[in-house]
């Protein structure tokens, strides 16, 4: 029994694991509806708040979403081990409130607009912290791969969705795209919090390592729907002992202990998915698909793209730990820059391309990138780090990303994409770095598919001792934890 009816029934007997992540994925999604609106938008300029200001004012606005979501994760990293899950929680949920608020009352007013994208951000940037590391604290390993993926999968979907909302500048309505988002945001918050606030249970490993052992095993079978500590409670109480005894004999700087090569691996793989989903991979197709649909009004390109990945993307979701996260992630980096600099060079060689190849081409990028390039890379930084170094590792590797979204974004403002010449260049420049990632990563990642937690941050660190002993912890030892 595989993929989705095995998930099916984990989830049903699990289904309060997941639970305790709904509230962070809200906000998630809410975020992704930020994202969209800075590298899945080819209107920017023309939004209220936009209008009279040069363009350098534009592009420094849009990009304090991103210094904010670095803040934010840096935050997160220091308070997590400090403050328990739900705590946390409320600083995000009033965060991204507030930004909500803030873009209904003045969509129109830059420096609003600005002081809300920051804020906003640093509460993504906190939501998207926590949910990993938590996520990775709390889910068993049958359910790990598959619930990471979809909460990478639900950010794509806000992300997207703005789509959807961004063209309405070239039409004569007149509510501002970003007050459109304030109000549904303030809406989804409000039931992120209520999800939040009663149906979230802290992390076991968070427990014992505050040394209240007892709680811990209570959450662990909340967490597993159990109504005795059974021998698998027990197992699993265990195993968390065991983790945190050896890594309690590490050090807390982030590249000791070989710490640098998971950081390597999971960065690498943050920047091939903004190499595949980025301001100008995004700007190129977008403004392509327009022309092929003669889209001069209304651009629903977006829409189109959104409804396509979000689809088909789903399917994906079940097939990370049935088939390998190693292979999913390699093979889909590897096509989707593949297919990149097949378009780049047709662009460099031709600025007429056949419309229907083009439709079918970008599709079928789509495709195969919502596979494993962007899907994968969330599951290992819930699962690569040890205790002691995962948060600030985490927030790294976040960092990173946001930092190449911003460089890419910062570059590609500026030209103008109603020139086909520079569709070739761009694609090029991203496709062959993705096509390079790929090999490095078949070669170097370590498969985690099925894993424990204690497992898979010791198969990353290359610990062979973990696996000799993993299947076989001190169950009497369980008898004796502290009260």
């Amino acid at each position: 029994m595989g993929g989705c009816t095995e998930w099916c029934l984990l989830s049903r007997k699990n289904k309060m694991q997941t639970n305790s992540l709904l509230g962070g994925i809200a906000t998630l999604a809410l975020g992704g509806v930020f994202v969209g609106s800075t590298i899945f938008n080819i209107h920017l300029r023309l939004q209220g708040w936009a209008s009279g200001e040069t363009e350098a004012v534009v592009l420094f606005v849009i990009i304090l979403f991103y210094f904010g979501a670095i803040i934010g994760s840096f935050i997160g990293a220091v308070l997590v081990d400090r403050m328990e899950k739900l705590a946390l929680s409320r600083f995000y949920f009033v965060g991204m409130g507030i930004a909500c608020i803030l873009q209904v009352i003045a969509p129109t007013t830059i420096i609003v607009i600005g002081f809300a994208r920051i804020i906003a951000g640093a509460a993504f940037g906190m939501a998207y912290l926590i949910v990993l590391v938590h996520g990775g604290e709390v889910l068993v390993r049958e359910l790990r791969g598959v619930t990471m993926a979809a909460v990478n999968y639900i950010l794509f979907v806000g992300i997207l969705s703005h789509g959807a909302i961004s063209p309405i500048v070239l039409s004569n309505y007149a509510v501002q795209p970003v007050r459109i988002v304030g109000i549904i945001g303030a809406m989804c918050i409000l039931i992120a919090v209520a999800i939040g606030q009663f149906m979230s249970f802290e992390s076991p490993i968070y427990l014992v390592r505050k040394n209240r052992d007892i709680e811990a095993i209570r959450t662990l079978m909340k967490l597993r729907l159990e109504n005795a500590e059974s021998s698998e409670i027990r197992l699993a109480y265990a195993d968390i002992k065991s983790m945190l005894q050896e890594d309690s004999n590490t050090s807390r700087r982030i590249l000791a202990d070989g710490n640098w090569f998971p950081l390597l691996l999971t960065s690498m793989g943050k920047i091939a998915a903004v190499l595949s989903f980025n301001a100008a991979v995004n700007h190129v197709r977008l403004t392509v698909l327009d022309k092929v649909f003669n889209l001069e009004e209304y651009s629903i390109s977006a829409v189109i793209i959104g409804a396509f990945r979000i689809t088909f993307g789903i399917v994906f979701l079940f097939t990370v730990d049935k088939y390998g996260r190693k292979p999913q992630q390699a093979l889909s980096t590897f096509l989707s820059g593949t297919l990149l600099l097949a378009m780049g060079v047709v662009y460099l060689i031709t600025e007429h391309v056949y419309r229907n190849a083009v439709l079918a081409v970008f599709l079928i990028y789509d495709l195969i990138a919502c596979a494993g390039v962007t899907l994968v890379p969330d599951i290992h930084l819930s699962e690569a780090f040890p205790t002691t170094k995962k948060h600030m590792s985490i927030a790294v590797v976040l960092m990173v990303e946001n930092v190449a979204q911003v460089i890419i974004l910062a570059i590609d403002f500026w030209y103008d994409y109603t020139d086909p010449e520079i569709y070739g260049p761009v694609l090029l420049a991203c496709g062959l770095p993705m096509v390079m990632i790929s090999v490095f990563l078949y070669q170097m990642l370590p498969e985690t598919a099925k894993l424990s937690l204690r497992q898979s941050r010791a198969v990353f660190a290359r610990n062979a001792e973990v696996f000799k002993s993993d299947h076989k912890p001190d169950c009497d030892s369980v008898g004796g934890h502290s009260h």
